[in-house]
Formats: C-alpha cells, structure tokens, sequence
C-alpha cells in the first residue's frame, strides 16, 4: 500500500513541520492562517478504496438480477439459471462440485424456499389477435393474461447443452460407450415393433440435445431387451420415472415428451398403464387429434408425423381397453379413425401407414362390439343378440382378409408385421368371444344353444392358433423379445386360457384335449425359455408362471387356484370344478404386470434379481 501521508499538502510542499490536533480538522499552521488544509492520501490506497466501494455495488447489482431471472425463469418452467454455463464442468468432477442445493436440483426436487415464488403471469409475447369471432376460450385467456401457453417452441442451443451436460450419462450413472450401443439397438431393432416412428434421431449426441427423457426411455427399453442390461435397467428405468413424474405438471411439451410416454406404455409393463393416460391428455392438449386434417390437406412432413403418433395413442388406447377392461378414452368415432385409406393414399402408401391403418381398422370393429355390450364383466348377453354378434366375427374375417396380406416384409423386424396381424385376427375373436360367456358356468354350455356352442369352439381354436402361429413363423419367435407388452398378454392369455378350458372339462363339441394342451403351452414355455434378455423382461417370468399352470394341469387333484404367482388372477380364483365361463376370459392385467416379490418395493414392479 505504501507509506501514508500524514502532513497536508501546503506544509509539505514549504517542508516545514505540520501539527495536526487529535480531533479531524486543519493544521495549527492553516488554522492560524485561513488557509484551506488538505491531506493527500496515497494514491494507491485512494484507489483500493475505490475499487472496493465499485466491487461491492456491482455484486449486489448482480445478485439482484440473478434473483430476478431466477423467478422469471422459474415461472416460465424453464431449467434454472446454473444450467445455462457455457463451459460446463467435466464429467468426473459434476458430482464433487455439487451442493446440496444442486444436488436437489439435480434429483428433482424442490427446494421449499420455491413455494415463496409469486405465481404471476410471466409477460411472455401474446399471441396475434384471431381475427375470427369465435376462437377458443382458452386462447381467449391467453391473450389476456399472458400465461405460458401450452404450446412447443424449438429449444435453444444453450438449453441443448445444458440437457446433455446435466443427463444421467453425463452424471456417470450411463457410460457413454454402453449408451451408443443401447441407443443403436433401439434404432435398429426395438423402434420398428413400433412403426419406428419413436426415435427419429440420427446420433444419441442429436437424442440427448433434444430431450433427456426420451433418452431415458429408449436406453431403459434397449437394456430391458438386453442380456446384460439388467444392472442398466434398473438405473435407466428409475431415471425415466423420475423425470416423468417431475415433468407431470409442465406447462410446455414437446413431441419427444409424447414420444417417451409412447415408448413406456408400449414396453414397460409396470408403468402402461399411467404413461399412456398421460400421453393422451399431453397429446389432446397439443391438438394432435387434429393433425389428421392438415396432413391430409398439406401433406407437411410435421403434420404427418403428429398425426401418425395419434395413430399410435389410438392403437395403445384399445389395447388398454381390452386388457383392463377400461372404457376407451379416444373414440372411434371421429373421421381420423374411420378414413384410414384416405390417410394411405395421402402418403403414398407407406408401409408405416399400412402397419398402423390396420390397427385402427382391427380396432374400428371391436369398438362397436363394446359399444353394444359395454364393459360389464358378469351380465350375461341376452341370447337375441348373439345373431348381432355373429355379423362382427364376419367383419373380423373380411379385415384378415383384406390386411393379413398386405404389409410387406419389414427390413428390420422381417415378416412380423403379416404374422402379426395374424394374431392380432385371433386376439380379436378371442375377445369378442369374452362377450358371449359372461356369467355363464361350463355345465351350462352343455344345455345352451348351438349358437353358443359354436362360439365355444371358435374360443378354443383361435386360442389354440395363437399358439401355434408363434410356434410355427420363425419371426414371431424371434419377436419374443421386441413385441409390446399386449402380445405377451394375449398371448399368455390364450395359453392360460386353453389350460383351465382343459381342467374343467370343456363339453362336447368345444371339448379340449389334455394332452394336446400340454404338448402344446410345453413347447411354448420351452420357447420362452431360449429367449436371451435381461432377467427383468417379462419371457422369464412368463415362463414360471405357465409351468406352474401345467403342473395343476398334469395333476388332477391340484386346483389352479392354488397357483401362486399373478398369472392365478388371470382367469379369476375358481373355488372348485364349477368354473365360471367368463372368469376364463377375464385378464388381469394389473397383476399380471406386477412381477413377483414385494410389489411396492420393487425396482418400479420390475423383476428382482
């Protein structure tokens, strides 16, 4: 700092000696004089205390508009200020920098000090005023009060870097190296038992900058279809549960956002159910029901692809239905999901288009079917109505007839869109014979009329079909470790199906033999068992459970009832021989997703180790 003057400028400058009093005031030389007395400070030090005063304003300054911009990116939903570094640390050191504060951050959680922000409207640009006289009233109350609206917006670079440099593979949790290859299986493989249409990133580096749960999602799915992905799993999967649920209430989402949902309901078994009824609302909010039209009318390549992941919902809706048991939530009602040739034609006959148009057409049928007889499990169906019913098998078989040709080999998942509308011709009358037995026991079958005998049959043939097909059609098999969840369901529902149909002693004409049963659920559980995923996948515990069944088959005094494990529930708790006809049909699928062992403290219902 230097040595401090102590006399003032005009004793120094004559170098005489300056007396200065105890008290702050001029020196006795000035004072007797009337002179004007200063004392030079050094300059240094003059500095210093300047540049300290300029330091602390300007940090308070900062620390204001830090406080500001937090509140506004905070009421915006958008990733807090500390993401948004433009160098962000290495990988190795973000766990040892982090505070408690980021590590909060970090796992979702918020801090109670966020509950303290004012929820005011954020000025966000308001939408140009609609010319039109009507619009809707929610748009109406965007204009007004400036809200965050629900729409999409392309993320910024800032906000792409900052998903890639904050995601779980980032933190460690994924090496690199083992998510390049999930992601490539995902793409190559697993994507296409879904129209491939999940995943349109070219490079995981594209994937990651776009959005951290889609990431999550198709590493968790490519690891459950893994033979060594079992310890991956389990950290993909809790990533992508945690991300979904923090992202439960978001304002703004985008198409990954929908697409993740998808890719959960479509394979994760444990979490279907809840991720697709949150996909249809995000969806609906974002007038994906809508795209249909503008793709029709404009051919956009957005439009299509909107319109095609409603197509998806729609599929994914009816299997719900059919599993659970559930009212739909997408009609099928609505033009989109009637003129499905019109959509072909408009895209020049795609073989995407073909895949899912089936569907929808499959699903077109069934939904009269329930529309009619609704959803209650045990009222039986007034014998009028059977003729009714037999014009809605006959429209099944004009459907096979018109698609179970139609799609062409895939270059990715082989013949398995033609065989799988095979089995989707025998899940469909399978299900429409669920109607015909409701509250009707096996020893009433033998006194009905023939109508329901003959439907008795047409019951045991297809189920005895489903099998057979997977058995006989190499790329069914090899689709084992692929397909949605809804055909290991089906599937299984046909096998256990046919199993209590032989335990109870079906009459004549729909009786079941034995020993064909056995040879044939025999041969499937062996097939299952070659099957090469990670041990949560759900050909495993398949597997177990039917064995099971077979032992209660092969043994005449073990009751099903008895058969410990979910897939007990799938036909109902028959307390004796006397089954009930439409517990036979019954599938819950609830249970039968909910793996073994402490259901609520498993890995997200996975399997344990």
């Amino acid at each position: 700092m230097g040595r401090q003057n102590k006399a003032c400028s005009i004793c120094r400058g004559l170098k005489i000696k300056c007396t200065m009093p105890e008290t702050p005031g001029p020196c006795r030389r000035c004072h007797n004089r009337g002179l004007v007395c200063l004392v030079d400070r050094n300059p240094q030090a003059s500095l210093s205390e300047e540049s300290n005063r300029w330091r602390n304003d300007v940090s308070g300054q900062i620390q204001q508009l830090q406080t500001a911009v937090d509140v506004l990116l905070r009421m915006s939903n958008l990733p807090q200020l500390s993401s948004y570094n433009e160098r962000p640390q290495p990988t190795a050191d973000i766990q040892q920098d982090l505070t408690p504060e980021d590590e909060a951050r970090t796992s979702g959680h918020v801090s109670d000090g966020d509950d303290s922000l004012p929820a005011a409207p954020i000025m966000t640009p308001v939408v140009p005023v609609d010319d039109n006289i009507y619009s809707l009233p929610i748009n109406y109350l965007y204009e007004v009060t400036r809200l965050p609206s629900l729409a999409t917006g392309p993320s910024s670079p800032s906000a792409q870097r900052s998903r890639i440099s904050h995601d779980f593979i980032s933190r460690g949790l994924v090496p690199i190296v083992t998510a390049e290859r999930l992601f490539t299986h995902f793409v190559t493989r697993i994507d296409y038992f879904c129209y491939g249409l999940t995943c349109p990133h070219a490079t995981l580096e594209e994937l990651r900058a776009s959005s951290t749960v889609l990431t999550a999602a198709v590493c968790a799915v490519s690891a459950l279809h893994d033979p060594e992905g079992s310890t991956v799993f389990k950290v993909c999967h809790a990533e992508y549960q945690r991300l979904v649920t923090k992202n439960m209430f978001a304002v703004v989402h985008s198409t990954d956002d929908v697409r993740a949902l998808i890719i959960g309901a479509y394979w994760l078994a444990n979490l279907s159910y809840t991720v697709l009824g949150h996909a249809i609302r995000i969806a609906m909010r974002l007038n994906y029901h809508l795209a249909y039209y503008a793709a029709i009318r404009d051919s956009k390549v957005e439009d299509i692809e909107k319109a095609r992941l409603w197509y998806i919902l729609y599929i994914l809706d009816h299997h719900s239905s059919i599993l659970y048991g559930r009212p739909v939530m997408i009609s099928a009602d609505e033009e989109p999901h009637q003129q499905w040739e019109t959509f072909i034609q408009s895209n020049g006959n795609q073989e995407v288009d073909l895949r899912m148009s089936s569907q929808v057409a499959l699903y077109h049928i069934t939904s009269k079917v329930k529309n009619i007889f609704g959803s209650h499990s045990t009222q039986a169906v007034p014998e009028h109505f059977l003729t009714q019913l037999r014009g809605y098998f006959s429209e099944l078989d004009r459907w096979y007839m018109c698609w179970g040709d139609r799609m062409p080999r895939n270059a990715f998942v082989g013949w398995f869109p033609r065989d799988g509308a095979s089995l989707h011709y025998h899940f469909a009358r399978m299900h429409l014979c669920s109607y015909i037995f409701r509250g009707t026991s096996v020893e009433s079958i033998a006194a009905s009329s023939p109508q329901v005998k003959e439907y008795a049959i047409v019951a045991v043939t297809s189920a005895t079909a489903v099998l057979e097909l997977i058995m006989e059609r190499p790329d069914l098999r090899t689709a084992l470790v692929g397909m949605p969840i809804y055909f290991h369901a089906m599937i299984t529902f046909a096998a256990v199906f046919l199993i209590k149909a032989a335990k109870a002693n079906f009459p004549e004409p729909a009786a079941v033999d034995t020993t064909t049963v056995l040879t044939l659920v025999e041969n499937w559980v062996r097939e299952l068992r070659t099957q090469k995923a990670s041990q949560q996948h759900l050909v495993y515990h398949l597997a177990n459970g039917l064995e099971g069944f077979l032992k209660a088959l092969s043994n005449p005094d073990l009751d099903v009832s008895i058969i410990s494990g979910p897939i007990r529930t799938l036909g109902g708790d028959p307390a004796s021989t006397n089954y009930i006809m439409d517990s036979m049909f019954m599938l819950d699928a609830f249970n039968l997703f909910q793996y073994p062992g402490t259901a609520g403290s498993m890995e997200g219902g996975m399997l344990p180790e």
